[in-house]
C-alpha cells in the first residue's frame, strides 16, 4: 500500500511540474473589494447613489447595498450578515452596550410636512404630538380649516429609522395615534400634496412640490439650526461597524468623511458632520 501511495505521489508530482514548464501557474485571487450596507433608507436610497460611484474610482471598492431600514440593517450587521450598518437615527442604550464602531457622517432633520394651502405655519412640540397621537383631530382646534387631521406614516411595524427618531423625539416616547401607514415617506409626501388634511414627518431632504414644512417650536429645519441640534427634530446620520474598520471597510467609511464625501453629504440634501 505504501508503495503505491509513493507512486501516486510521485505521478503527481512529474505531471505538475511537466504542467509547470507548458504554462505559468494562475496568479493568486486578489482580496474581495465587494462589502455590504444594510440600513437607513435615507442613506442608500439619497446619498449612497452619489457616493459608491467615486468610491469606486478612487478605491476600486464596491458597496453592494439592502435597503431593510435602520433597525432590520442594524440587527443584520451585528448578526455578521452586513459589513456596515447605517442609521438615521442616534443608538439606543442596549445598541450601544454592544460597543460597535460608529462613524458620524452628517446630520438630517425630520421636516413635518403639511399640504402647500395649509395656513397653519408653526407648531410647539405639544401640538404635533397631540396631532400624532390623535388628541387633534380636526386643523380647526389650531386655528386652520374645518378639515380632519390626516397624518400619514411609514408601517409602524418596519423598524424604521424615521419612526423612531419622531416617537422619540416629537411623542416624547409614546405610542402613534390613528395614522395612515404607507410603505415610504416618500408615498406620505405624495399623500399629504394631494390631501389638504395631511401631514407627515419626512427628512428634509424628500421634499416636494405641493407640500411645505412647520416650524416647531418657533425653528425651521435650516442647516445652522441642523448642525447645531436646536431644531427639535435633529438626528445624526450614522454608519456602524461591528469592530474597528479595516481594510475595504475602512476605505469606505474614510470616504465619507473626507472633504469629497462630506462634499455629497451636503449634495445629497442632508448637512455635512465637517
Amino acid at each position: 500500500m505504501r508503495a503505491e501511495v509513493a507512486v501516486i505521489t510521485a505521478l503527481g508530482l512529474a505531471l505538475g511540474a511537466g504542467a509547470c514548464e507548458g504554462q505559468r501557474a494562475a496568479p493568486a485571487a486578489a482580496p474581495a473589494r465587494t462589502i455590504t450596507y444594510d440600513g437607513a433608507t435615507s442613506i442608500s436610497s439619497r446619498l449612497l447613489p452619489l457616493a459608491l460611484p467615486a468610491l469606486e474610482q478612487r478605491t476600486g471598492v464596491k458597496l453592494q447595498v439592502e435597503r431593510s431600514g435602520t433597525g432590520k440593517g442594524l440587527k443584520a450587521m451585528f448578526a455578521g450578515q452586513a459589513d456596515v450598518a447605517g442609521l438615521a437615527r442616534a443608538l439606543t442604550p442596549e445598541e450601544r452596550s454592544q460597543r460597535p464602531f460608529v462613524a458620524i457622517i452628517g446630520y438630517d432633520a425630520l421636516g413635518v410636512w403639511v399640504h402647500e394651502a395649509n395656513p397653519i405655519k408653526a407648531l410647539t412640540r405639544a401640538q404635533l404630538r397631540d396631532l400624532f397621537t390623535g388628541k387633534i383631530t380636526n386643523w380647526k382646534q389650531l386655528g386652520g380649516k374645518d378639515l380632519p387631521v390626516l397624518a400619514c406614516t411609514e408601517h409602524l411595524l418596519s423598524e424604521r429609522a424615521t419612526l423612531e427618531a419622531f416617537r422619540l423625539l416629537a411623542l416624547e416616547g409614546g405610542a402613534f395615534g390613528p395614522v395612515k401607514q404607507l410603505e415610504d415617506p416618500s408615498d406620505c409626501l405624495k399623500l399629504v400634496a394631494k390631501e389638504p388634511g395631511g401631514i407627515t414627518p419626512a427628512t428634509v431632504a424628500y421634499g416636494i412640490a405641493g407640500v411645505h414644512t412647520l416650524q416647531i417650536d418657533g425653528l425651521n429645519p435650516v442647516p445652522e439650526h441642523i448642525r447645531t441640534s436646536t431644531y427639535p427634530l435633529t438626528r445624526p446620520l450614522l454608519l456602524i461597524t461591528r469592530d474597528v474598520p479595516t481594510g475595504p471597510v475602512k476605505e469606505f467609511i474614510d470616504f465619507m468623511v473626507s472633504s469629497e464625501g462630506q462634499a455629497l453629504v451636503a449634495q445629497a440634501g442632508f448637512v455635512p458632520a465637517r
